[in-house]
């Protein structure tokens, strides 16, 4: 069983190679890829040095990246698609540990707000905030979500193929659960450490924790119409 690795990055030059080293030792489980949104950095200069594909995403943000990638994995025949960040704050040993569970739960989520939290890896605000999102989307959604903001997410093909999405930013992660409980599948919520993410953060707590709110709002009610840009 082979997946797809995604690292969407921008600007990643600090905690990049880190992961990278970890995801290339998982050879035999994951082919990698990095989806680039223009970096300035020396990002694509050291995942292409580490011997790993870079393609640049179609638009900007995350959303945007995650649906490049989807497009690259459709072309593929990869069992799953797999995805963390490219920041140092999710362990590629967790989605390892997720993998022979595929099969089975054909969507896997790590948990970080039931998991340990290492010092400095999520502030007061953002951990409220997260729970408040997590809240609202089990409501919303009649169904568990215990961290709808994580990164860490393992989709088997079958689901990833009936996938409809548009966010282009960090609403990424809430319109796949909120797409996916539609569908019938909810995550099955795995809980994994998070650690301090190396470099700048671009999550802005206020604007973003809007924009996720309104596309858990809506996608409870309007389907996307695609995935491709």
């Amino acid at each position: 069983m082979r997946a797809l690795l995604v690292l969407p990055t921008l600007n990643e030059e600090a905690g990049v190679q880190e992961v990278l080293a970890d995801a290339l030792q998982q050879h035999e489980t994951f082919d990698v890829l990095v989806v680039d949104g223009r970096s300035e950095d020396a990002t694509v200069a050291l995942a292409e040095g580490a011997g790993v594909h870079v393609v640049q995403q179609h638009g900007r943000g995350k959303g945007a990246a995650i649906r490049t990638a989807i497009d690259v994995f459709l072309a593929g025949s990869w069992h799953a698609l797999a995805m963390i960040d490219a920041d140092g704050t999710y362990p590629v040993e967790a989605l390892v540990e997720m993998m022979p569970k595929v099969d089975r739960h054909p969507v896997l989520v790590g948990d970080r707000l039931r998991g340990p939290l290492e010092p400095g890896s999520m502030s007061r605000l953002n951990f409220l905030g997260n729970r408040f999102l997590s809240a609202v989307a089990s409501v919303v959604h009649r169904t568990d979500a215990a961290d709808v903001c994580s990164g860490c997410w393992v989709i088997r093909r079958d689901v990833v193929e009936g996938l409809r999405l548009n966010s282009l930013g960090f609403e990424l992660e809430a319109e796949l659960f909120a797409s996916l409980a539609g569908m019938g599948h909810p995550p099955t919520w795995v809980r994994i450490p998070y650690r301090a993410r190396k470099g700048q953060a671009k999550l802005t707590s206020i604007l973003d924790g809007v924009r996720i709110l309104r596309k858990l709002l809506v996608r409870r009610v309007v389907a996307a119409r695609k995935t491709h840009l």
